[in-house]
């Protein structure tokens, strides 16, 4: 198995356990965290979902997708140039989505004035000038 580290995610954000059998016959528990296409390649990023030897909490396994819809298959990453590119982009994407909604917080927020202009950064009409400023 490939794995990389990505950040711990907290356990509501993670999907459900998914049992995937490797080419041993162990079965591994696994939360899916993401998924993306990526240069004509579909991948899929899961997190131990129970201690799996070799594995951290936090490890990040990518798998290619191979096969036909209902029919696919989960094969490792052998390259590991290319495993780094995944990661990366996955982690850029994750980021992305991160500033996305951060931003959609922002959205709603409304500056309003409490008339503490000392402690204020907004260049509002109501600002007073502050003497010790000059």
């Amino acid at each position: 198995m490939s794995d990389k580290t990505l950040r711990e995610v907290p356990s509501e954000e993670l999907s459900d356990v998914v049992e995937l059998v490797d080419d041993t016959g162990r079965t591994l528990r696994l939360h899916q965290i993401g998924a993306m296409d990526y240069k004509d390649e579909f991948y899929v990023f899961f997190q131990p979902a129970e201690d799996i030897p070799g594995t951290e909490e936090d490890d990040v396994i990518i798998f290619r997708s191979s096969g036909d819809e209902g029919d696919e298959v989960l094969l490792p990453i052998e390259d590991e140039a290319l495993l780094e590119e995944v990661f990366e982009e996955f982690c850029r994407m994750m980021e992305e989505d991160e500033e996305a909604e951060d931003a959609a917080s922002l959205e709603d927020y409304e500056f309003s004035c409490d008339g503490n202009c000392s402690a204020c950064d907004e260049d509002c009409e109501d600002r007073e000038e502050d003497p010790e400023e000059n």
